[in-house]
C-alpha cells in the first residue's frame, strides 16, 4: 500500500507539499498539483481520513438526525443531505430518533462522539430550551422544519398551516362544505399546524365543523386507512378530504377502492406530498408540496456556512405549492351553479 511519501518521491516534491495540497491549504501552481494528482493516481493512493481528521482538526463528517429511516420522506431527505455534502467532501452519518427526545439525546451524543464538524436536525422531541441549550455548544447545527425562537438564524422552516389553508380553500372554492382531515399526531408542532390551517379555512369561510370529519394517523398508510374508515362510516355524507402525509393519503385510497368510493366523481382528494408520490397514483392527486429536497439542500448550505464561520444567504423559509390534479371535482358544477 502506497504512503504519502511515495507519492512526494514519485511527483519530486516535499512530503509537507503532498500533505498541503490533499488537504486544500495553501496555494500552489497548477503543474505541481497535477504532478501530485498524476502521482496519487499512479500509486492508487487514498489519503486516510483518519490521519486528514488529525491534521485538520475536522472529521470532515456531519450528523444527520432523522425520526425513522422508513419511508419516502425520509429517504429523500437523507439523499439530497448526501448529495449536499458529497459537494464539500463530507461523509454522513445517521441515526435516528426512536420517537423520544432521549433517542434524540443520544443521536446526538453519538455525532459529538465521532467528532462530526456540525449537524443537521430534524428533531421533533427535544424542547426548545434543551436546543437553545445545545445552542451554547461550540459545534454548529441546523434545525430542519422546526422553529425555535432565539434560534431562527439555525432554522430551515416551512409554513405548514398556510398549506393546509391553500388546500382547504381550493376545495371550499369548488363548491365543497363537508370536507374531511386526516392529520398526523396533534403532538407534534407541524402536523397541529396543518390541523390549524384546516379549521382556520373551514372557519373563514363560516362552515361548522362536525366532529366526526377528523381522525389522527401517525403518518404511515396503516393509519390512513383506519382514518378514512372511520371518518366515512360516521360522517358518510362528506365530499372531499384533506389527508396531512402522501402514506395515509395511499392508505386512504385502498379503503375508498375497496369500497367502492370513485375518486373524484364522488370524494375529492388533495393530499400534503413531499416525494411527488401524488403525480403517480390513479387518478393524479393534487397536493400542497412540501419542498424537503429544497430544504434538505438549504440546511446542508446553511451548516456549511457555519461549520466554515462565513455569512449565509441562504433561503430559511419556504411556501407552499398547490399542484392540482384530476383528484378534485367541482361541485358548482355538480349542482348547476
Amino acid at each position: 500500500m502506497a504512503s504519502i511519501q511515495d507519492v512526494a518521491s514519485l511527483a519530486g516534491v516535499h512530503r509537507s507539499t503532498v500533505s498541503r495540497i490533499i488537504n486544500g491549504e495553501g496555494k500552489f501552481r497548477a503543474d505541481t498539483k497535477r504532478k501530485v494528482e498524476l502521482a496519487m493516481a499512479e500509486l492508487n493512493y487514498r489519503p486516510s481520513a483518519i490521519a486528514r481528521s488529525l491534521a485538520t482538526a475536522s472529521s470532515n463528517m456531519a450528523g444527520l438526525l432523522v425520526t425513522y429511516y422508513t419511508g419516502g420522506f425520509f429517504g429523500e431527505m437523507m439523499e439530497q443531505v448526501q448529495s449536499e455534502l458529497d459537494k464539500h467532501g463530507k461523509f454522513l452519518i445517521t441515526a435516528q430518533g426512536h420517537l423520544s427526545a432521549e433517542g434524540e439525546r443520544e443521536a446526538i451524543r453519538r455525532f459529538h462522539h465521532l467528532r462530526c464538524d456540525g449537524y443537521v436536525l430534524n428533531s421533533r422531541y427535544l424542547s426548545d430550551d434543551e436546543l437553545r441549550e445545545l445552542a451554547q455548544e461550540p459545534i454548529p447545527f441546523v434545525l430542519l422544519d422546526r422553529q425555535v425562537s432565539g434560534l431562527e438564524s439555525r432554522c430551515i422552516t416551512f409554513d405548514h398551516r398556510l398549506a393546509a389553508k391553500q388546500a382547504v380553500r381550493c376545495l371550499i372554492e369548488q363548491g365543497h362544505r363537508k370536507i374531511a382531515c386526516i392529520s398526523g399526531s396533534l403532538s407534534r408542532a407541524s402536523s397541529f399546524q396543518r390541523y390549524q390551517g384546516y379549521v382556520e379555512a373551514l372557519q373563514e369561510a363560516g362552515i361548522i365543523q362536525d366532529p366526526g370529519w377528523a381522525e389522527e394517523g401517525d403518518y404511515s398508510r396503516e393509519s390512513g386507512y383506519r382514518a378514512a374508515q372511520a371518518i366515512y362510516r360516521a360522517c358518510p355524507e362528506i365530499t372531499a378530504v384533506f389527508s396531512c402525509s402522501e402514506e395515509m393519503t395511499l392508505g386512504a385510497l385502498l379503503f375508498f377502492h375497496q369500497h367502492n368510493v370513485a375518486i373524484p366523481q364522488q370524494l375529492s382528494l388533495i393530499s400534503f406530498d413531499s416525494v411527488g408520490l401524488c403525480a403517480s397514483l390513479y387518478p393524479p392527486i393534487s397536493e400542497v408540496h412540501f419542498p424537503i429536497r429544497e430544504m434538505a439542500q438549504s440546511a446542508v448550505e446553511l451548516l456549511i456556512s457555519q461549520i466554515q464561520g462565513q455569512p449565509s444567504a441562504t433561503c430559511c423559509h419556504f411556501q407552499p405549492e398547490l399542484r392540482l390534479r384530476d383528484s378534485v371535482h367541482s361541485r358548482l358544477k355538480a349542482d348547476g351553479f
